[in-house]
């Protein structure tokens, strides 16, 4: 009996293993990818951007790397050593050529050898030719390819992936397969080439100092850009080598044009770099460009003759009006809509400083003012360490996190509570400490100070949304620039943002021209909660577009809850029902705390659909060359749900019957961007135009090729202007000067 039973168990469990296996072969099919190959230092698998031809003659697929720590593969031009992956497409059916598009890689120094490459993750873009776009594709695919690490190991791989036939839209749907989108991540990580690119070299030169051989390049278009250089690669048919980029000081070069040396490595005593074409890559941030050039000679001063990138201002200078930028960029946001939300907390401060000291008022703005330049400091120690582990950064990026528009939510929940005096908000007399406690009974204003320097770190948070005039420039040049760079712009911004304090900490005086306290601000306390509500109903909203509309709907709950069980606790003075009521207020918070953690994230719809009447089509920064071919004129909104200043553009300028009229011409392309939640793609298109945050807004056409950029607070005749102008016409010319 035992024995009959073991053999039924068995066939059984062969059974649910076959339908497994069956099950996950048809699933890797239908996700266009194949199985992953693993070997002890790497996993390998192809995978496909279409689930189907769709009648394309182009086919994209990625060969996706998972590596080890310290193991990496090679780049194209591996360096002194290596080679990269070799590619094998015998027995494929319905295939013709095959192009890798290689992203920019990173320089590996080890023993005084230099090789270039990728670890970690990498995905190897492949565009490949369908000869006929009506039948299916059968890819087989061998792969021959070199990991290293203190040791380099050879290593095969062999994929098997048919993509099926079907028209554009034939299947009902997008033929996008899952992996469209990550393998777009590494396509925009590919360097750009072509003409009008955001940064070029102008020109290249080999100089020699002795016995070294030198080779000199002007880089144009840096400062613009907001980009700082991060390495320089040269790809010759010399069998030489090429160091690391370093700055040269050129006499007579200009504040957007540098130059780089790079030393020669290996050159025989009988060659010479000049009339030699190279292919130089430039790798600077997020950005890459690619360009084939040819070496010509320089001059005593290491300029090539007939170079006329004259002197417009020194790097200086441009420093110093960064810094400027910044000062005024973060006065500015003080007027910004995202701003708005904290106002009731400043009439609050405002009105409860009529009656106090004169040094209590300036103390207590003081203290505002430090929070702010706190807060500054703290983001930029954050963007700091998003930039060293290789993320992305960006200008109000933290908008982009569930946990941190949960824990706002919170806070301003609480802080409506607390203005309609349900509870009192603890100062640093109720938090156990000691040190502090001593400092409180000694000085009744250890809470007012604490109090305002939280005030001043909590503005600063509801401003980060927006992008103000001149702090779209500052950020650029501060996120693409070094840690200094980053810290002494925010630093200025904070000041910029704090200046209204610092004026009234200087005449605490202004503070008296208000109404003296009385049974009115009663009411205005009841009003200023609400809008502080309304701002916690708009971040919920912002909350729902990340982790979905049911997990917005269980936070706005649990705030409920504990704001009921608050007002249940402040209606009664016996001690056993205050704790219960307060442990089922806490109870409540914690719940909206923890609920975004078990929500399901909505799925990504790509263009935003909050424009009105707009038809708003989805983000695709690749077709904008062709469209402008074809006479289009192109559109490009960056925008996010929790953008207020995006939301205004929309309202007062955007959906104004006049532009809107304009925008709905057929020659008119929109193309919006959401950057509501993460995506590198977006990041990436933001950076290569200098800017790191948003609003971002940009008109492409026959008449401006390479874009006309908008201000971030946009105006009905900029807009229609920059449409004429791209159009063709030249009206826009003089406000371009």
């Amino acid at each position: 009996m035992l024995r009959h039973l073991i053999v039924r168990l068995t066939l059984l469990c062969a059974l649910c293993v076959s339908t497994i296996g069956a099950t996950s072969g048809a699933m890797a099919a239908s996700d266009m990818a194949t199985n992953w190959i693993d070997e002890d230092f790497t996993s390998v698998r192809l995978i496909s951007a279409q689930t189907e031809t769709g009648g394309k003659e182009t086919l994209r697929l990625g060969l996706e790397y998972e590596l080890q720590p310290d193991w990496k593969i090679y780049w194209r031009s591996a360096g002194d050593a290596g080679f990269p992956p070799q590619l094998d497409w015998t027995g494929s059916e319905n295939v013709g050529a095959a192009n890798i598009l290689w992203p920019a890689p990173h320089r590996f120094s080890i023993f005084g050898l230099e090789t270039f490459g990728y670890k970690d993750q990498i995905i190897l873009p492949i565009d490949v030719t369908i000869p006929d776009p009506s039948q299916p594709v059968s890819v087989r695919l061998d792969v021959d390819y070199l990991v290293c690490s203190d040791i380099c190991i050879p290593a095969t791989a062999n994929f098997n992936l048919d993509i099926p036939a079907g028209t554009l839209g034939s299947s009902g749907g997008s033929i996008a397969s899952n992996h469209a989108h990550q393998i777009e991540k590494f396509v925009s990580k590919v360097p750009l080439t072509g003409t009008g690119l955001p940064i070029d070299v102008t020109s290249i030169s080999s100089t020699n100092q002795g016995d070294a051989h030198n080779l000199r390049l002007a880089i144009r278009g840096l400062n613009t850009a907001g980009v700082t250089i991060d390495d320089i690669l040269i790809e010759s048919d010399l069998r030489a080598g090429f160091g690391l980029p370093k700055p040269a000081n050129v006499e007579g070069d200009s504040a957007d044009t540098q130059y780089f040396d790079l030393t020669v490595m290996g050159l025989a005593e009988d060659q010479s770099l000049n009339g030699q074409p190279l292919t130089v890559t430039v790798i600077a941030g997020p950005l890459s460009v690619e360009q084939d050039l040819v070496v010509g000679t320089a001059n005593s001063a290491g300029i090539i003759e007939g170079d006329t990138s004259g002197a417009a201002a020194n790097a200086g200078m441009s420093f110093w009006m960064i810094g400027l930028f910044a000062l005024l960029g973060g006065l500015i946001l003080n007027v910004m809509p995202c701003v708005l939300p904290v106002l009731s907390i400043k009439v609050m401060s405002a009105l409860k400083a009529r009656e106090q000291e004169i040094n209590r008022v300036r103390i207590g703005f003081l203290a505002s003012a430090a929070g702010i330049i706190m807060s500054f400091w703290l983001i930029a120690a954050v963007l700091v360490g998003i930039k060293l582990a290789g993320g992305s950064i960006g200008w109000g990026i933290q908008f982009q996190q569930p946990l941190f528009l949960t824990v706002m939510t919170i806070i301003l929940a609480l802080f409506a509570l607390n203005m309609w005096g349900l509870f009192e908000i603890s100062g640093p007399d109720q938090l156990g400490n000691a040190a502090n406690d001593a400092i409180t009974r000694s000085e009744s204003h250890g809470r007012h100070i604490s109090s305002n320097f939280l005030t001043g770190m909590f503005a600063t948070l509801l401003a980060t949304p927006c992008s103000a005039p001149f702090l779209g420039t500052a950020v650029g040049f501060a996120l693409a620039g070094s840690i200094f760079d980053i810290f002494w712009i925010f630093t200025l911004l904070g000041i910029g943002l704090a200046l209204p304090y610092f004026a009234i900490a200087i005449q605490p005086h202004v503070a008296h021209i208000l109404p003296k306290p009385g049974r009115w601000m009663n009411g205005v306390k009841f009003v200023l909660g609400l809008a502080l509500i309304g701002t916690a109903i708009w971040l919920l909203g912002v909350l729902s577009v990340q982790v979905g509309l049911g997990g917005a709907i269980a936070v706005g709950l649990g705030l409920i809850v504990g704001g009921i069980f608050i007002w249940a606790r402040q209606r009664t003075s016996k001690l056993r029902p205050r704790f219960a009521f307060t442990s089922l207020a806490v109870l409540g918070f914690l719940v909206a705390l923890f609920a975004p953690g078990f929500s399901k994230p909505p799925s990504s719809t790509g263009a935003s659909s909050g424009n009105g009447s707009l038809a708003w089509q989805a983000f695709a920064p690749e077709t904008i060359d062709t469209l402008v071919a074809d006479g289009k004129t192109v559109v490009i909104d960056v925008t996010a749900e929790w953008c207020v200043t995006c939301q205004v553009n929309k309202k007062l300028v955007l959906e104004k019957p006049d532009v809107r009229s304009a925008l709905t011409q057929d020659d008119i392309v929109l193309m919006q961007a959401d950057w509501t939640l993460p995506d590198q793609k977006i990041a990436d298109y933001l950076a290569s135009y200098g800017r790191f945050g948003i609003p971002f807004n940009a008109v492409f056409g026959p008449g401006a090729p390479d874009g006309i950029l908008l201000s971030e607070l946009l105006g009905v005749d900029e807009v229609l202007g920059a449409l004429e102008y791209a159009n063709g016409s030249a009206s826009l010319a003089s406000s371009q000067q």
